[in-house]
């Protein structure tokens, strides 16, 4: 009898963790995965997420800074806005309504489809007061394009284009008519912040927010486990010793 009275107890002991187990395993799977490091295959802007721009036309004289006009417009204004404004509740405005919503499910929200890719809902102002504060040189801004740009595809651009939209921010910022190249020689002395009293700090720079979003829960899922696991045990040796001191 007080064998199968702890019999009784000890597998009620194990029933109860076990459901609640199973259903935090349930919860942890049902919930939205982080998306790997890695970045999709290339996949541009669609052009109806962008209102109608005026292409430049490139006449034989057009300088580096003409040709960077034409790739920023095409490249990067969907997120930085047509003036440099960054991606604001405005310029989001002008784009197609169906659009506007982009981090909806399934488009270009965490769970895009396998040939797309995260929108930020955040993007920098590039021009205008108290923009580009994190470089000091035109070089520091062409060394951080190059490897964190485009959002969708870093490095999927020529270096000639690279070059020509670093120059297009530098003249648009009234720095210089850059009529000539830029290369890395020029664009080391050529400063973003002239008026500055001191060098910008790394602390005067605004962390940016992540893509990833919020952490996820998993981390207290897996918490939660450790603990009933702990619960389960405890349990289990006290009906242990319980049946014992009966059989004694």
């Amino acid at each position: 009898m007080r064998h199968a009275t702890f019999a009784r107890w000890a597998g009620m002991a194990l029933a109860i963790p076990a459901f609640i187990l199973i259903g935090l395993a349930a919860c942890a799977s049902a919930a939205p995965q982080a998306t790997p490091s890695a970045v999709p295959a290339p996949t541009p802007l669609p052009t109806s997420m962008r209102p109608p721009l005026i292409i430049p036309d490139l006449g034989p004289n057009a300088t580096s800074a003409d040709y960077g006009e034409r790739a920023y417009i095409l490249v990067c204004s969907a997120c930085h806005g047509d003036r440099g404004q960054g991606l604001t509740s405005e310029w989001l405005a002008q784009w197609a309504p169906a659009d506007q919503n982009c981090w909806q499910s399934k488009c270009h929200s965490l769970n895009h489809p396998p040939d797309g890719f995260v929108l930020p809902r955040y993007a920098p102002p590039l021009l205008g007061p108290n923009t580009l504060l994190r470089f000091n040189t035109a070089l520091e801004l062409h060394d951080y394009i190059r490897q964190a740009m485009p959002w969708q595809d870093p490095g999927n651009l020529s270096e000639d284009e690279f070059w020509n939209i670093t120059a297009y921010l530098v003249r648009q910022r009234g720095l210089d008519p850059m009529r000539d190249p830029l290369d890395a020689n020029r664009a080391a002395n050529v400063r973003l912040h002239p008026g500055a009293q001191s060098e910008p700090t790394a602390s005067a720079v605004p962390a940016l927010p992540s893509a990833a979003g919020p952490p996820r829960a998993s981390g207290y899922v897996v918490t939660a486990i450790v603990m009933l696991i702990g619960l389960l045990g405890l349990a289990a040796g006290f009906l242990l010793r319980r049946a014992r001191r009966g059989d004694a």
